[in-house]
């Protein structure tokens, strides 16, 4: 389970990358003021991304000069140009709430030391960066069901693409409207959203899975849906909470909405038996958008 220091910190993350999507400063404190609240301490020690870097090597040992040493000088760590590595926010973030037991156990260490030599432990010096997904996606409707269907170009569909076409045979064979409408005014729900800033590096894969559910999410509260198709590779990864989630299943999905995980309209162009195995399904699950007549 998640502790609450470090979903403060997320939670930061992400408010601050809301904010800079908006183009709106973020101000942070730098000091307690006068007659506020208590700012937290993480906020407190915020850092730029250009101050903030990590020294990778072996632990540094640094004789005393004698017995009146100061403590900064005691805790200064040697750095090698070669070894700096800059951190993230998110990673940043997530060693500020140890930095306090850190200090604590360091001035142990050095309480308990001999005068002769004090040893200070660097921080890891490896930090991975996740890669960013890049995708498109279109949201369509059709009748009582929405439909996210992979933009292999990341551009929106044309009345003539052969994909398209497709689609329209699909939602007729599935007893729906052949004329679906574009939802978001027909721009596609596009990742990366932010492509520079000190945040652009924030956006992996869970970040972007929450968008997209949460666009879903909006979209069936102003209307609401009985399914939800999800067509392509991406649109089946970043809508569900998996990774990889097998095709032709039903998966629950926020009011009471199901999704049904199809393979992609370009692959099943290449591949027509897979109309075979999509119409199987469709039999199958057809009753969770179908509405019984009086």
């Amino acid at each position: 389970m998640t502790s609450e220091p470090v979903l403060m910190h997320q939670q930061e993350v992400r408010r601050q990358a809301m904010l800079q999507a908006m183009q709106l400063d973020v101000w942070l404190p730098r000091q307690q003021l006068l007659n506020a609240a208590q700012s937290r301490d993480y906020l407190l020690e915020w850092q730029a991304v250009d101050e903030v870097t990590v020294a990778s090597g072996a632990p540094v040992v640094q004789p005393a000069a004698d017995s009146r040493a100061s403590a900064p000088a005691a805790a200064s760590v040697a750095r090698s140009p070669r070894s700096e590595v800059r951190l993230s926010v998110r990673d940043r973030l997530a060693l500020a709430p140890a930095s306090s037991n850190t200090k604590a156990a360091t001035s142990a260490t050095v309480a308990d030391t001999p005068l002769e030599a004090e040893i200070v432990t660097p921080p890891s010096a490896a930090v991975q960066v996740e890669p960013i997904p890049r995708f498109a996606l279109q949201l369509l409707r059709a009748g009582n069901c929405l439909v996210l269907v992979d933009l292999p170009t990341g551009e929106p569909f044309q009345s003539r693409d052969p994909d398209y076409q497709l689609l329209k045979d699909m939602l007729r064979a599935a007893g729906l409207t052949d004329k679906p409408s574009l939802m978001r005014q027909g721009a596609p729900i596009a990742w990366p959203m932010l492509h520079s800033g000190s945040l652009m590096h924030e956006q992996n894969a869970a970040a972007a899975r929450a968008c997209v559910r949460d666009l879903l999410t909006v979209e069936l509260q102003a209307e609401p849906a009985l399914c939800i198709w999800l067509v392509g590779q991406q649109a089946l990864r970043f809508a569900n909470l998996d990774d990889e989630t097998p095709l032709y299943s039903v998966q629950p999905f926020a009011e009471d909405a199901q999704l049904w995980n199809l393979p992609s309209l370009e692959r099943v162009l290449e591949q027509p038996l897979l109309k075979r195995d999509i119409w199987r399904s469709m039999c199958v699950v057809r009753s969770l958008w179908q509405v019984p007549h009086e």
